[in-house]
């Protein structure tokens, strides 16, 4: 029970994560790829603190954290690298 405690902590991560992504699709200056590069980066940025809350509470431990971070940043990547390579060729009009 007490890790529900903890989940605002994950959730207002969670948040932030996709924040930072609506600000990035607006930002016309950066290419696609540069995007896409920004998203994972700042997974990394907003998870930290995120699995930090329930490190905080004594609720899991320094490397678990980091090894739960560092695989869904693996995952995370692998989704955006077979999202990119999936799309379909651009036709010439």
């Amino acid at each position: 029970m007490e890790i529900l405690l903890q989940v605002p902590g994950f959730f207002l991560a969670l948040m932030g994560w996709a924040a930072t992504i609506l600000l990035l699709q607006d930002s016309p200056r950066l290419s696609v790829n540069e995007r896409r590069g920004m998203m994972i980066c700042s997974w990394v940025a907003w998870m930290t603190p995120g699995f930090g809350s329930f490190v905080l509470a004594g609720l899991m431990a320094t490397d678990t954290a980091a090894l739960y971070v560092g695989l869904t940043t693996m995952l995370l990547s692998l989704f955006v690298l077979a999202g990119a390579r999936a799309r379909p060729p651009r036709t010439r009009p």
